[in-house]
């Protein structure tokens, strides 16, 4: 049975498997998305480390026993002073390895940031995902979510 638990520090390796998996994931969408040589330390001491122990954001695993099937880390953003909105939830990462996808195991993990923003007074949630990754968009749409902002680019 799939457990949702709060990430603890002997799930960091784990996680850094599951990130690297995303990113090599995500890299088969765009290749934007390459990881640098180096980048999953980087990953583990700059961004995972931190954000675990910040109360103002949220790192999860989904486990198939002891082993981490799935991650997802949210973060609440503090508004700007110019716009009207109070704080916004993100949802910054959602990733679950591929023997394990389609088995209502993102929902789990959803519910959970859900719960969580729920508790912190969070009532605007956003997050981005890759255009080309149909999987993603088909996930966040049957949750209610929409377009709201598009990012343009242009290869030269």
């Amino acid at each position: 049975m799939i457990k949702i638990v709060k990430a603890e520090e002997h799930h960091i390796p784990d996680i850094c498997i599951l990130w690297l998996e995303f990113m090599r994931y995500s890299e088969n969408i765009d290749p934007i998305f390459t990881p640098r040589d180096g980048a999953l330390e980087v990953f583990e001491k700059k961004y995972l480390r931190p954000v675990m122990k910040d109360n103002n954001s949220l790192v999860l695993v989904a486990l198939d026993g002891e082993k981490v099937v799935g991650y997802s880390y949210s973060l609440i953003n503090d508004p700007s002073d110019l716009e009207k909105f109070r704080q916004v939830g993100i949802i910054h990462d959602f990733f679950i390895t591929k023997d394990f996808r389609r088995r209502g195991i993102g929902e789990k993990i959803y519910n959970e940031i859900l719960k969580w923003f729920k508790s912190r007074d969070i009532d605007r949630i956003e997050l981005q995902v890759i255009a080309k990754n149909e999987a993603a968009c088909s996930f966040w749409r049957k949750h209610g979510y929409g377009d709201f902002e598009h990012t343009w680019y242009r290869q030269f």
